[in-house]
């Protein structure tokens, strides 16, 4: 029997960077809730993108966000991570040191930027991404407490990343490649697979009454903490061959669809084993 539902979002359930979502999503939700079934999204997104996408039914699930490091209800946070602060500044600047690199630096709460007004890349985040931001005149001179990711957004941007993530003074932190341009940097032990793990141990759900919906490598890990792993028609060929089903893509509502069949399958649960409700 499911329990517990994760879900990635940008190129899982919406295209990357929307901002509004299929309403039957909504709906699917607190039909699953009904059936004592609880959903997770997941996302690299900050907490606030996320909840203003699912606001509708935003106090009744829970989110895994900045890729896995923060973990928390609209109520109240649950557990995160933070990078530490001796390696944070260093892998600013030196990121900010790539020619073409565009960077944004995640809080619980907030996401500093220093784009200059008018930007693409401003626009990109503020106004599709719908981020809670903070302007900063500098990212590679703010104070680095409590920073729990860092996210780089380029062309090529594995291939950056793997050159980053040599360097020795970077070895403690876990590099997430999110999207066609996005890398996410967190503290190594962070991560969407590590945190859905943890939210299950959380709640006293075990893997096997887990489903997990993703399309990319971010996704992978928590894959390998799901019961059943799902992806989309429209994902990465390295996310097909590990799922355990490929449905239709974001565009033609694949999980949505899926989430429907968890439900009527519940239901059918429900009615032959009424005793177990």
């Amino acid at each position: 029997m499911i329990k517990l539902i994760g879900s990635d979002i940008d190129g899982t359930l919406v295209s990357e960077g929307a901002h509004r979502i299929d309403p039957q999503y909504y709906e699917v939700i607190r039909e699953l809730k009904e059936l004592g079934i609880r959903f997770c999204a997941c996302s690299g997104r900050q907490y606030p993108s996320m909840r203003e996408l699912f606001a509708p039914v935003a106090d009744d699930i829970y989110f895994i966000s900045n890729s896995g490091t923060l973990i928390r209800t609209t109520e109240r946070e649950l557990f995160s991570w933070s990078i530490k602060p001796e390696i944070c500044l260093p892998l600013i600047r030196k990121i900010k040191s790539i020619e073409g690199m565009n960077l944004i630096v995640g809080l619980s709460d907030v996401t500093l930027i220093d784009a200059e007004e008018g930007s693409e890349f401003l626009h990109f985040v503020r106004d599709e991404y719908h981020y809670t931001i903070r302007k900063v005149e500098d990212l590679s001179a703010i104070d680095p407490e409590g920073v729990i990711e860092v996210s780089m957004y380029c062309d090529n941007v594995q291939s950056v990343a793997e050159k980053l993530k040599k360097d020795p003074a970077f070895s403690d932190l876990l590099w997430s490649v999110s999207g066609v341009r996005w890398c996410d940097i967190t503290a190594k032990e962070a991560g969407k697979g590590e945190a859905f793990a943890l939210l299950q141990e959380y709640l006293g759900i075990g893997q096997e009454e887990t489903v997990y919906f993703g399309d990319n490598l971010n996704d992978l890990p928590a894959f390998r903490e799901a019961g059943v792993a799902v992806t989309v028609a429209n994902a990465r060929s390295e996310m097909q061959e590990e799922a355990d089903i490929v449905g239709e893509s974001y565009s033609n509502l694949g999980v949505l669809r899926q989430l429907q069949n968890i439900v009527r399958h519940a239901r059918d649960y429900r009615e032959a084993f009424p005793e177990e409700s």
